[in-house]
């Protein structure tokens, strides 16, 4: 199972999409679950645990909608995926050490089990390394990232998507729920 699953993943796609939505608009939790393909419920937990974590901020009613809380360059994918993962341990050490099968008597020498275990200081060094590679990359960047590679177009369609949908919503449309922009579920 992957330490980053799914949810991690569906968060910075979610992310991304709000960084990507024209400004003045909003996109509702619907809006975001469309884009993606996804239940709204799982969306709307995604929503609500990145705005916790203040990376997005969210408004009731038909001009509400969801923005981000910041700007794009100022959210790492650390912030979005400790949000969505919140900050577990990559490896919770069970101190295997002080249970070796020599220790018969069940109390280990002082010296076999004194400062940290080998095996997890090697552990924490990857977490630290791991962590600061995604704290080093923002919103910002992976949208340079995807334009480098997508059509001069990209951004704009994705935009005017978002766009659309929010004047459609303001208009009497149907696409969202009342808690965050959305008129229905």
């Amino acid at each position: 199972m992957p330490f980053y699953g799914a949810g991690v993943e569906y968060a910075l796609h979610t992310v991304f999409n709000l960084a990507l939505a024209p400004a003045g608009t909003a996109p509702s939790a619907r809006d975001l679950a469309d884009f993606q393909k996804l239940p709204v419920p799982y969306v709307q937990k995604l929503l609500t645990q990145l705005e916790k974590a203040g990376i997005v901020t969210g408004a009731e009613g038909v001009r509400g909608g969801w923005r981000l809380a910041r700007a794009a360059g100022a959210i790492t994918v650390l912030d979005i995926a400790d949000a969505a993962k919140g900050e577990e341990e990559l490896f919770k050490c069970r101190d295997i050490r002080a249970r070796c099968a020599l220790w018969q008597d069940g109390s280990p020498p002082p010296t076999a089990v004194s400062g940290v275990c080998s095996i997890h200081a090697v552990m924490l060094t990857a977490e630290q390394a791991m962590r600061r590679e995604l704290a080093a990359h923002t919103v910002a960047d992976l949208i340079s990232r995807v334009a480098a590679k997508s059509p001069p177009t990209f951004s704009a369609v994705v935009g005017g998507w978002f766009d659309e949908r929010y004047a459609n919503r303001r208009s009497g449309g149907t696409t969202g729920d009342s808690s965050t922009g959305d008129d229905d579920e």
